[in-house]
């Protein structure tokens, strides 16, 4: 090599080593950034919501689809025969007790009626003058004037008379009935679910010209498992929910407990009567009955938003523990037993006292730093 060769060579070479001197702390600047940098870059802890672990009363809470009821729904036929003359109202008309639904033909009875009341009438005349008869009698049975046994004569008349009277009386208002029951009145109120009856229809007792169902008093029968039959009394909570009464729990209670039981399906009836008026509900409809059964027992219970519910079967709750000053949340397993109020009984898991959280658990990690919502 030449000597100025030689010399660029050295020259090189100490100007290489004094950029490595440069860069090297260089480097190493952007190193501590980049890790300080991720240190500042954690995210914060989330915001929970907690509950403290209590123990309360253990409740079974039952939920059995029943049907709604009415207690009064008949089928109404008349109670003479005749042929249908008005008709009065339809199916789906409301109706009062009392009001006239349809009227029989009733030309005939009324003459009758009319007929009975003349014959009244003149008995009613001829006791008036059997009595006037009488006195005149006895007028002159004081004097001792005409035969004596004119008195006893015009007596018997009289009698006589007087029974004739009462028997034309019976006869009218045996008429009077016979021709009112040519109109058919409305045995309660409620709606005509039903006409089976048309203007011109011969009808005879027994055959049904209306089904009338009331609209009120409205209860709600449903098939009960018979294990269940020593724990339900008259003081058993009950509510109910309405497929047309959308997200409302309504107060009831229970009416009665019919013990016959369904040998086949091992259940007997039980009968929840509404305390709220005015329901919009009609017969026929589907109740959701809820029955709260107290089991005597006391246990520990949490909300139902604190549990995980992993595919497996597994059930968890977070619990939050301090360390070292911070809040952090640890998964726990739970066994849990009934479910009631929104809450659920814990078998094993849990001890009263604890806290867990109810809101924000849905992304949590075990031994994950977390600050109480405000």
């Amino acid at each position: 090599m030449r000597s100025g060769d030689r010399q660029r060579f050295v020259l090189m070479g100490r100007f290489r080593h004094r950029i490595d001197a440069v860069r090297l702390p260089i480097f190493a600047m952007l190193v501590a950034g980049a890790i300080q940098s991720t240190a500042y870059a954690q995210p914060p802890a989330p915001p929970v919501e907690t509950e403290t672990v209590t123990v309360a009363p253990v409740v079974k809470q039952l939920e059995i689809s029943g049907t709604v009821s009415t207690p009064q729904a008949s089928q109404i036929s008349t109670s003479v025969e005749g042929l249908v003359s008005e008709i009065h109202y339809d199916s789906g008309a409301r109706v009062k007790r009392g009001d006239v639904l349809l009227n029989l033909d009733a030309e005939l009875q009324e003459a009758a009626f009319a007929q009975a009341e003349a014959q009244t009438k003149r008995a009613a005349a001829e006791v008036k003058d059997a009595k006037r008869r009488l006195k005149i009698a006895e007028t002159l049975a004081a004097r001792n004037y005409g035969p004596k046994n004119e008195k006893e004569a015009r007596e018997a008349e009289v009698d006589i008379d007087q029974a004739a009277l009462e028997a034309a009386k019976a006869e009218q208002k045996r008429r009077a009935a016979i021709l009112e029951r040519h109109e058919l009145h409305a045995p309660f109120d409620g709606v005509i679910s039903e006409r089976m009856a048309e203007v011109g229809q011969w009808v005879e007792p027994g055959t049904a010209a209306f089904e009338l169902v009331a609209m009120d008093k409205f209860r709600i029968d449903l098939p009960v498992p018979q294990d269940y039959f020593a724990q339900l009394q008259k003081g058993t909570e009950v509510a109910l929910k309405f497929d047309a009464l959308p997200g409302e729990t309504i107060p009831a209670e229970i009416g009665a407990l019919i013990p016959v039981s369904d040998p086949d399906a091992r259940t007997f009836t039980l009968r929840v009567l509404p305390l709220r008026k005015n329901l919009p509900i009609a017969p026929g409809m589907s109740a959701q009955v809820i029955l709260r059964l107290h089991t005597g027992q006391e246990d520990v219970v949490v909300s139902r938003d604190a549990l995980i519910r992993y595919p497996d079967g597994r059930v968890t709750v977070w619990v939050l523990e301090d360390e070292d000053g911070e809040t952090k949340v640890k998964e726990r397993r739970v066994d849990i037993g009934l479910a009631f109020d929104n809450l659920v009984q814990i078998r094993s898991g849990l001890k009263a006292g604890e806290r867990v959280v109810v809101r924000g658990n849905e992304s949590l990690r075990d031994g994950q730093s977390v600050r109480l919502a405000s």
